[in-house]
Protein backbone atom coordinates (compact mmCIF):
# COMPACT_ATOMS: atom_id res chain seq x y z
CA UNK A 1 0.00 0.00 0.00
CA UNK A 2 2.72 2.46 0.94
CA UNK A 3 4.59 1.89 -2.30
CA UNK A 4 1.55 2.75 -4.43
CA UNK A 5 1.12 6.00 -2.48
CA UNK A 6 4.78 6.85 -3.05
CA UNK A 7 4.44 6.15 -6.78
CA UNK A 8 1.32 8.34 -6.93
CA UNK A 9 3.08 11.29 -5.31
CA UNK A 10 6.15 10.84 -7.49
CA UNK A 11 4.08 10.78 -10.70
CA UNK A 12 2.04 13.80 -9.56
CA UNK A 13 5.21 15.76 -8.94
CA UNK A 14 6.96 14.70 -12.12
CA UNK A 15 4.14 14.91 -14.66
CA UNK A 16 1.48 17.24 -13.25
CA UNK A 17 3.52 20.13 -11.87
CA UNK A 18 2.79 19.38 -8.23
CA UNK A 19 6.47 19.78 -7.34
CA UNK A 20 6.82 23.41 -8.42
CA UNK A 21 3.45 25.16 -8.12
CA UNK A 22 3.22 28.72 -9.41
CA UNK A 23 0.76 29.95 -6.80
CA UNK A 24 1.08 33.46 -5.43
CA UNK A 25 -1.72 33.52 -2.90
CA UNK A 26 -2.20 31.28 0.12
CA UNK A 27 -5.42 29.84 -1.32
CA UNK A 28 -3.70 28.98 -4.60
CA UNK A 29 -0.97 27.11 -2.75
CA UNK A 30 -3.56 25.25 -0.66
CA UNK A 31 -5.47 24.19 -3.79
CA UNK A 32 -2.50 22.95 -5.81
CA UNK A 33 -2.04 19.58 -4.10
CA UNK A 34 -5.73 18.59 -4.13
CA UNK A 35 -6.07 19.64 -7.77
CA UNK A 36 -2.98 17.67 -8.82
CA UNK A 37 -4.25 14.60 -7.00
CA UNK A 38 -7.73 14.99 -8.51
CA UNK A 39 -6.20 15.26 -11.97
CA UNK A 40 -4.08 12.18 -11.31
CA UNK A 41 -7.18 10.25 -10.19
CA UNK A 42 -9.20 11.32 -13.23
CA UNK A 43 -6.44 10.29 -15.64
CA UNK A 44 -6.02 6.87 -14.01
CA UNK A 45 -9.79 6.33 -13.94
CA UNK A 46 -10.12 7.36 -17.61
CA UNK A 47 -7.32 4.99 -18.57
CA UNK A 48 -8.82 2.09 -16.64
CA UNK A 49 -12.27 2.59 -18.14
CA UNK A 50 -11.54 3.80 -21.69
CA UNK A 51 -7.91 4.56 -22.52
CA UNK A 52 -6.47 1.08 -22.11
CA UNK A 53 -8.20 0.04 -25.35
CA UNK A 54 -6.08 2.47 -27.38
CA UNK A 55 -2.87 2.24 -25.35
CA UNK A 56 0.52 1.66 -26.91
CA UNK A 57 2.62 0.34 -24.06
CA UNK A 58 6.16 1.60 -24.48
CA UNK A 59 8.61 -1.09 -23.41
CA UNK A 60 12.12 0.29 -22.91
CA UNK A 61 15.11 -1.96 -23.64
CA UNK A 62 16.15 -2.04 -19.99
CA UNK A 63 12.71 -3.29 -18.86
CA UNK A 64 11.69 -6.07 -21.28
CA UNK A 65 9.30 -7.69 -18.79
CA UNK A 66 7.19 -4.58 -18.33
CA UNK A 67 3.58 -5.71 -18.10
CA UNK A 68 1.70 -2.77 -16.58
CA UNK A 69 1.39 0.79 -17.83
CA UNK A 70 3.06 3.58 -15.91
CA UNK A 71 1.40 6.93 -15.30
CA UNK A 72 3.56 8.31 -18.11
CA UNK A 73 2.03 5.71 -20.46
CA UNK A 74 -1.46 6.69 -19.34
CA UNK A 75 -0.76 10.38 -19.80
CA UNK A 76 0.82 9.92 -23.23
CA UNK A 77 -2.20 7.86 -24.34
CA UNK A 78 -4.54 10.64 -23.19
CA UNK A 79 -2.47 13.29 -24.98
CA UNK A 80 -2.29 11.27 -28.20
CA UNK A 81 -6.01 10.52 -28.29
CA UNK A 82 -6.92 14.11 -27.40
CA UNK A 83 -4.75 15.40 -30.23
CA UNK A 84 -6.19 12.88 -32.68
CA UNK A 85 -9.72 13.88 -31.68
CA UNK A 86 -8.93 17.56 -32.08
CA UNK A 87 -7.41 17.04 -35.52
CA UNK A 88 -10.23 14.81 -36.77
CA UNK A 89 -12.98 17.17 -35.62
CA UNK A 90 -11.25 20.23 -37.06
CA UNK A 91 -11.18 18.74 -40.54
CA UNK A 92 -7.42 19.11 -40.83
CA UNK A 93 -6.85 15.36 -40.68
CA UNK A 94 -8.14 14.81 -44.22
CA UNK A 95 -5.91 15.09 -47.28
CA UNK A 96 -6.24 18.42 -49.03
CA UNK A 97 -8.32 20.02 -46.30
CA UNK A 98 -7.98 23.77 -45.99
CA UNK A 99 -10.56 24.28 -43.28
CA UNK A 100 -9.64 27.06 -40.84
CA UNK A 101 -6.21 27.55 -42.38
CA UNK A 102 -5.87 31.27 -43.11
CA UNK A 103 -3.81 32.41 -46.07
CA UNK A 104 -1.72 35.53 -45.48
CA UNK A 105 -3.25 38.55 -47.23
CA UNK A 106 -6.59 36.85 -47.85
CA UNK A 107 -9.65 37.21 -45.63
CA UNK A 108 -10.05 34.54 -43.01
CA UNK A 109 -13.31 32.82 -44.01
CA UNK A 110 -14.18 31.70 -40.49
CA UNK A 111 -14.20 35.21 -39.01
CA UNK A 112 -14.26 37.55 -42.01
CA UNK A 113 -11.09 39.42 -41.04
CA UNK A 114 -7.76 39.79 -42.78
CA UNK A 115 -4.78 37.90 -41.37
CA UNK A 116 -1.86 40.07 -40.31
CA UNK A 117 1.72 39.14 -40.99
Amino acid sequence: MRWSVEVTFHASKQYLGFEEPQGWSERAVERTAPMAMLLYTLIVHWYASEGHREARLRIPPWYPRKSRPSFADMLSTLKRLSLQQRISTSGLGRWGSEKNVPTPGKPDQSRGVKCKR
